[in-house]
């Protein structure tokens, strides 16, 4: 008899125009340590100035933190906390994508929680505690993949160790999340095919984890799959096109993020994530897209009937004489199709220097364990080789 446990407490507010809702949702506090990046347009300068007329509407003040990097950091937190402080702030609010609200969450950890930062890291050279409380959050997301809206996760960069590690806790779920697909109409190109494929990935590594038994996991992880097949070339093509933005965000933020609450991402993500603790200046979407080709060439084999059912999910027939393949074949596509299939390692300044360093901070620091595959040092090795240039 099959079991379910699913814990997913976050209010998702989601379509088109949502965001002036901000002004009437219920609020967990009376002041706002607003968090987002530093705004490089001018478009985005005024959403930051929306947002806090929005919640001073609601009735609550705001503090504005834009001192978080695009993969965020320890000292960034450190900062951000002391503001919270020293503001009064008592709630957060993360705006715009997973480094935005990956701070904020972290910011809300230690508002509630004693010791330092990193004693809630729960790999590598973290101290592994479970943080039992964090100041509330709500988010406003203007990207498509990170899935952190709906999640008890955030990952931060520890600049002194080049670790990027995972933070869990139930206290990390917003209270609730604004996705306006209004908001993505702007998105660049590069960031709309890198966080279009962070949710695929979430999805897929959901989907084939050592703990994917849940049949809800299924049903998300599926679905989603499908929809980024079809929508991501869609916006890529027409990025003014609002129904299929809402698709992808759809899929992306609510269907991805669903899965990750519910169980965990694998090696891939993790050697991800070490790139981008490792060379902060890559993107975390591109340290999925360089690797990706290489990695599940290495393991769809050895789940052939999971990944048959994800390529299947994407519009790829398996093949009788290639198990597991359809899943490589269907990525293969959707990465010509959005015309990043030659991405590299080589296009970030990584040379097989950089390999061991890479490898033994994957494997040994940050661990491989959610797999339901082996894969060695080697395996490792020889995926960032086929990954260096294309």
């Amino acid at each position: 008899m099959f079991t379910v446990d699913s814990y997913i407490p976050t209010r998702v507010v989601f379509g088109a125009g949502r965001l002036d809702e901000l002004a009437t949702l219920p609020l967990p506090g009376k002041k706002a340590l607003i968090c987002t990046t530093p705004a490089r347009r001018p478009a985005a300068a005024a959403l930051v100035e929306r947002v806090r007329a929005l919640v001073e509407r609601n009735g609550a003040s705001s503090v504005i933190f834009d001192h978080i990097a695009p993969n965020p950091t320890k000292r960034s937190v450190e900062e951000g906390t002391a503001l919270a402080l020293r503001e009064g702030c008592d709630f957060l609010l993360g705006l715009g994508g997973g480094s935005s609200i990956d701070c904020a969450k972290a910011i809300a950890v230690m508002l509630r929680s004693p010791g330092s930062l990193w004693d809630y890291a729960y790999t590598g050279t973290g101290g592994k505690k479970t943080p039992e409380a964090a100041a509330p959050l709500v988010t406003v997301t203007t990207t498509c993949g990170t899935g952190t809206e709906c999640d008890p996760y955030c990952v931060i960069t520890n600049e002194e160790t080049g670790e990027k590690l995972d933070f869990a806790s139930d206290a990390l779920f917003p209270v609730f999340s604004i996705i306006d697909p209004e908001l993505l109409l702007s998105l660049p190109r590069d960031l709309s095919i890198y966080q279009g494929f962070d949710g695929l990935f979430h999805a897929a590594e959901c989907y084939v984890c050592n703990g994917h038994a849940n049949r809800m996991v299924d049903l998300y992880a599926l679905e989603s799959v499908r929809i980024i097949a079809r929508s991501l070339p869609a916006v890529l093509r027409s990025p003014d096109d609002l129904e299929e933005r809402a698709e992808l965000a759809f899929a992306c933020d609510i269907l991805s993020g669903y899965t990750q609450a519910l169980t965990s991402v694998t090696s891939h993500h993790i050697l991800g994530q070490t790139l981008g603790g490792l060379f902060p200046e890559m993107p975390h979407g591109a340290t999925l897209i360089t690797v990706a080709e290489a990695y599940y060439s290495k393991v769809c084999a050895l789940l052939p009937g999971v990944f048959d059912e994800l390529g299947e999910a994407m519009g790829v027939p398996r093949e009788s004489g290639r198990p597991g393949f359809a899943f490589v074949a269907a990525l293969q596509k959707l990465m010509d199709d959005s015309g990043c299939r030659t991405l590299c390692l080589k296009n970030f300044g990584i040379s097989r220097g950089d390999f061991r360093r890479i490898v033994d901070m994957t494997v040994d620091q940050v661990g491989i364990s959610l797999d339901r595959y082996t894969l060695t040092k080697e395996d490792m090795t020889s995926i960032l080789a086929d990954s260096l240039s294309k």
